[in-house]
């Protein structure tokens, strides 16, 4: 019978050192973190997101910056699916895509809509502002509430406000004032560049950035219009032996924001809405000026390397821009399109 109680009395032993030796190996190994589950915010939703630039340009990265913040903010259920170059819709194929639903959210240069409502010229018109930080102040200027109306008129949220600049560079000589560019053939950025640049004396030559290059190298251009983004992208710095740098005042600025369809923006629920709208203002106040400004800087270094002569604008040579800016684009603007004067009148009032 004594045989028969040994095991139980070793089990009862093991037992007991087992329980006695588990605290401290407990107090040994390593302590797992914490799981912390993000709970996803309502209904899941994925938005397309379409644009024309390459993966990587600055616009693509601004897109990228609010999707990943959203998607971070409601615990994944609101997810982007991106289509850069033109991939999904062409450029001005946008604009209608989006107030349809068939696409989800752009990134736009505004003037590109201005041929359905001609008032968006505003947004790239001969020195309708001197800089960038002048230029996204439209945003909570009255200029920039006009613009939103006209969005929203159109079934479009303006998410993000954004402005490219750029400037003029040429084979011949430095392009300082208006008259520089008398018997220039030319080239410049949209339909009142072009306005008032042939009142200038230039021969306009219309053509997209991609073929500047080829057009600068063989003569058909002498100079050409566009932004810090192109000049170095297509690598111009190549074919011209001026440029007036626009750092501290440029005549050019466009505004090529991010846009989400109002069709879109109700498939999100109130909260969504709401998560969504403090990830664009997050966007807004901390990503897009250090960014954008990066274009200028990037030319600079580029053009320096190139042996380019670099000019950089005064306030008195903006301000010459800007009276033979009044006396013709603006003007015709005024005169041909309903409500020109009173956007150009807010614009003007948001430079001072």
């Amino acid at each position: 019978m004594k045989r028969k109680k040994v095991p139980i009395l070793i089990g009862v032993i093991g037992l007991a050192l087992i329980v006695a030796v588990m605290p401290f190996v407990g107090a040994c190994a390593p302590e797992a973190p914490a799981p912390t589950p993000t709970e996803a915010i309502g209904p899941p939703v994925n938005f397309k997101v379409s644009h024309q630039w390459a993966a990587g340009d600055v616009r693509d990265r601004m897109a990228h910056a609010l999707g990943d913040l959203v998607t971070e903010r409601t615990g994944g259920s609101i997810t982007f699916t991106y289509y850069p170059a033109k991939a999904l819709f062409a450029p001005k194929e946008q604009w209608d895509a989006l107030r349809t639903g068939a696409l989800d959210i752009m990134v736009l240069p505004l003037d590109y809509a201005s041929g359905k409502v001609p008032q968006l010229s505003i947004t790239l018109m001969p020195c309708i502002t001197p800089n960038m930080e002048s230029a996204l102040a439209w945003k909570d200027k009255e200029i920039g509430k006009s613009v939103d109306e006209l969005l929203l008129a159109n079934d479009i949220r303006h998410a993000i406000w954004a402005w490219c600049d750029g400037g003029p560079a040429s084979k011949r000589n430095q392009i300082i004032l208006p008259e520089d560019v008398a018997g220039h053939k030319m080239r410049a950025a949209g339909k009142k560049f072009e306005f008032m640049l042939r009142e200038a004396g230039a021969a306009i030559t219309s053509m997209p950035s991609s073929e500047l290059y080829h057009a600068l190298a063989t003569g058909v251009l002498d100079s050409a219009l566009t932004s810090s983004a192109s000049w170095c992208s297509y690598k111009l710095f190549e074919q011209v032996s001026y440029i007036n740098v626009p750092r501290d005042y440029a005549i050019w600025y466009m505004e090529e924001g991010l846009y989400i369809g109002t069709k879109s923006y109700n498939k999100m629920t109130p909260e969504q809405q709401s998560i969504f709208d403090a990830c664009a203002a997050e966007i807004q106040d901390t990503w897009v000026l250090p960014n954008f400004l990066k274009d200028v800087e990037n030319l600079q270094v580029e053009f320096e390397k190139a042996g380019v002569e670099m000019h950089y604008m005064t306030e008195d040579e903006w301000n010459a821009w800007l009276e033979f800016a009044k006396e013709t684009a603006w003007k015709e603007f005024a005169d041909t399109v309903e409500g020109g004067q009173e956007l150009l009148d807010l614009a003007l009032a948001a430079i001072d």
